[in-house]
Formats: structure tokens, sequence, C-alpha cells
């Protein structure tokens, strides 16, 4: 009956969602090639002195297996052009940028996807004509041009740098600018390689501009709800309930009950509410301090901070 109940206010309940604002962001990233932190890391990996003893012991390896003094100086000074040969074309970062533009997108489409929200907040806004994309497109050029109020159709600029990464085994260093209109900017790096790189970055936006931020306020049942968090503004721990009851009752709010608790971790993490997950939390029941432990159904997940094989619990504030 309760389950029948829960699922009713979540029918009829109609979340005001409280998280990091709308981010159209312009279609068109702009890639800046960095250092090659590659070549650097091998140009001073290594003194002269240490170079030269590498290069010496390699040769004596050669000639020890049969090689000619001439021919193992050859072979090293081949083995050398074949391994600049490939650096060389591994820097020649041909469309380099595209790779990374699109990837990204694609990335981030696959998390909404993945994790559907009720309000998509992240878009990708083209501010031409689609004559003239599809133009750019054709000619091999990059798409659009910046108009001079840019920043009333969209919320940011994005812009990027990409270099080889130091560890020289195919790696590439990835960071993405946002630019916000009051100039602000908003930073996310990785590395990895360039099919995948993109991947990790397009999760940080995504939480970033998705997950819950506090205050929240859900509306259930014709009475609204708002969610504090806690003092540093996220999800607290603690090691007693009753230390978590008073830090809310400081912020004027106080602990959820368990219907509560489940209610809004029904909306989950990206739609104004908090996830239970597999975690332990810190709950009112009455004017006592309990906990929700979700493991632990039979006959309710409802116990007193001793009944529960652990210290260490979640919590946020309501009001």
């Amino acid at each position: 009956m309760k389950i029948k109940v829960l699922l009713l206010l979540f029918l009829v309940a109609a979340p005001t969602l409280s998280s990091a604002k709308s981010a159209n962001i312009w279609a068109s990233i702009p890639f800046i090639r960095g250092a090659d932190l590659c070549q650097y890391n091998q140009a001073y990996s290594q003194t002269r002195s240490e170079y030269m003893h590498d290069m010496t012991s390699m040769a004596s390896e050669l000639m020890g297996a049969g090689a000619k003094g001439k021919e193992a100086l050859e072979m090293l000074v081949a083995f050398d052009a074949l391994y600049d040969k490939n650096l060389r074309l591994a820097m020649q970062y041909k469309y380099m940028d595209v790779t990374l533009e699109n990837t990204l997108k694609s990335y981030l489409d696959s998390y909404y996807l993945s994790f559907p929200v009720r309000e998509r907040k992240v878009r990708f806004k083209h501010m031409n004509d689609i004559r003239s994309i599809i133009r750019a497109v054709n000619n091999g050029q990059r798409v659009g041009n910046m108009p001079a109020d840019s920043y009333s159709l969209v919320d940011y600029i994005a812009y990027g740098s990409y270099s080889l990464a130091p560890n020289c085994n195919g790696n590439i260093q990835v960071t993405i600018t946002l630019v916000g209109s009051d100039g602000f900017t908003k930073n996310f790096q990785d590395l990895g390689k360039p099919s995948v790189v993109m991947s990790q970055i397009a999760s940080r936006i995504f939480e970033t501009f998705e997950r819950t931020q506090f205050p929240s306020t859900i509306n259930m049942n014709g009475r609204s709800i708002t969610l504090l968090g806690t003092p540093n503004g996220s999800i607290g721990d603690t090691f007693d309930p009753r230390d978590a009851m008073r830090t809310c009752s400081y912020m004027g709010g106080r602990l959820p009950n368990s219907t509560e608790l489940e209610m809004i971790s029904a909306y989950g993490d990206w739609n104004g509410g908090v996830g239970i997950g597999q975690s332990v939390w810190a709950i009112a029941q009455g004017s006592s301090a309990m906990v929700y432990h979700p493991g632990l159904r039979n006959p309710s997940p409802v116990r007193s901070m001793h009944a529960v094989n652990t210290r260490n619990f979640k919590y946020y504030c309501v009001r």
C-alpha cells in the first residue's frame, strides 16, 4: 500500500528543478594545438651523457649479436630516422579538431540517452543558417561565423586545446573551456586516446549541468519541499544521525522522513532529487533520529543506528 501511495505522489508531483542553468553552447568548437609534451619530455628526460650512454649500449648489443661497427651505426641511424618519421606523421594532427569536436557531442548525446532527464540543459546550437553550414562542410571549412550578438543567441562559447601527452604512447591531453556571457569560465580536462578522450569530458559536462544542486524545490502533492543540502552545499556525511538532525536545525530545516527520502529518490540525481543508491541515510522519524538502510527491507529499512553494520551515514536537510 505504501508503494502505491508513493507512486501516486510521484505521478501528481510537478517538480521545480534546481540545477545549473541551461547551457546553449555554440556548435562550433575551435581547438588550439598546444605544446608537444611528448617531445618535450623526451628532450629533457635525459642528459646528453645519459643519451650517449644509451646509444653506446645499443651499439654494443648489436655488435654482440654479430653486426660490425659500421652496420650497427647504420642500423641505429635507420631506427632513429624511422621513429622521427612516425612522430612527424603523428604530429600533423590532420582533422584532429574535427574528431574531438564531434566525439564530444556524440558522447554527450549518449549520456542523455543513458540517463534521461526531464529538461535537457546542455545543447549545441548553430548561429548561422543551414545553407552556410552545408557550404562550409562541403568546402572542408569550420562551420559558422560568430555574429556580434552571439551571447543573445547562446549561453557559452567553447574552445579547446590539445597536445601529445608526455607518456608518448599515443594519448593526447585535451582541455575544453566554456566562456559564459558573464566572462567567467568552466574548464574540463582529460587524457586518453583521441577516439575516447572526450568521453570523460562529456561526462563531467553532463554532471556539472544536470546533477541536482541545492537548494532544489519539488512540489509534492500540492505542497513544496525544498532540499537544502548541508552547510557546504552538498550531500553530507555523519557518524551519528543525531548530529545531522542538529545541523539541519541550525540551517532552519530538518532531516527528511522515510517517505520523503523515497519520494525525492524517485526523481533521481538528474531531475531535482537525490538518489538513495546503496548508501545508508540519516532520517527523521517523529522527533527521533534514525537511519534508512536500502539493503535491509525486512521488516523495514528504517532502523536505529545501532541496528546497522556501518557508522558512516549520508544526509541532507529539507524544509
